[in-house]
């Protein structure tokens, strides 16, 4: 009887044991949380029917479907909003940034290139004028985007030196700056090509009513800007990067959000 009450516990106790180190083996296997910012900017971060769209919602669930190691999890900031949330903490890393936006003074790491964009100079095509407007462009007014950084202005997002320097209209946004330009606002806008290929997607007609200066206003790579205290590494970060780059999925899905610029 002793025997079959010390067997019996004995299979208890190993049963707890199991249960307790399949627990520990699945709580183990947890994915890691990294909270990723994105802000508006072109198609890498929009609105479409109240729901977030653009590349970085995109290429998290990329990241997510490669691996099951991180979890990748959106965290919506704002272009002047971005580097505090950086620092304090609040997310992990910025997707889709560049290194000369304004972060040389804050403890962060950047990752390789991701993806390249540029910025162009846009007029409208019934003024006539477009050749000389683009030949001085410092000499007229501007519509662009506060919080963002300007070839023209060599990257300085200051709306102080901007308003000084320039003639500029800053507004909350590309979708700002192209409707204040059809409006007559300002003779010259400056957009980013991707989101120009999104507009020309949407408003039939649009391609025929602007015109699009022959050199942008600046060419760059975007990068991901990680925190000090990340919770994916640098080094693990740029490798996930790597590898899915090299499927071919983040180059075509860019090219697919850009895809109404040519044509």
């Amino acid at each position: 009887m002793r025997l079959a009450r010390n067997a019996a516990l004995s299979g208890f106790v190993l049963g707890m044991l199991l249960v307790l180190s399949g627990g520990m083996v699945a709580k183990a296997h947890e994915p890691i949380p990294v909270k990723v910012g994105a802000y508006e900017y072109g198609v890498v971060y929009f609105y479409q029917d109240g729901e977030p769209r653009g590349m970085a919602p995109s290429l998290i669930d990329l990241l997510n479907d490669f691996q099951d190691e991180y979890a990748f999890e959106l965290s919506e900031t704002s272009s002047r909003r971005r580097y505090q949330a950086v620092v304090d903490g609040e997310v992990d890393l910025v997707l889709l940034e560049s290194s000369k936006w304004d972060w040389e003074n804050y403890d962060v790491r950047f990752s390789g290139p991701i993806v390249q964009e540029e910025d162009l100079y846009v007029a409208l095509a019934d003024r006539g004028n477009a050749k000389a407007l683009f030949s001085d462009i410092a000499s007229y007014p501007m519509l662009c985007v506060l919080g963002f950084h300007y070839g023209f202005a060599d990257f300085n997002a200051d709306p102080a030196y901007l308003r000084q320097n320039f003639d500029v209209l800053l507004r909350y946004n590309e979708k700002e700056v192209l409707a204040g330009l059809l409006a007559g606002e300002a003779p010259i806008g400056v957009v980013s090509a991707g989101f120009l290929a999104a507009q020309f997607g949407e408003i039939p007609g649009l391609r025929n009513s602007l015109v699009i200066a022959d050199q942008p206003d600046a060419t760059y790579d975007l990068v991901s800007v990680l925190s000090e205290g990340s919770a994916i590494p640098l080094e693990r970060f740029n490798q996930l990067v790597s590898d899915l780059r090299a499927t071919g999925e983040v180059e075509r899905l860019w090219q697919q959000f850009r895809a109404g610029l040519a044509g």
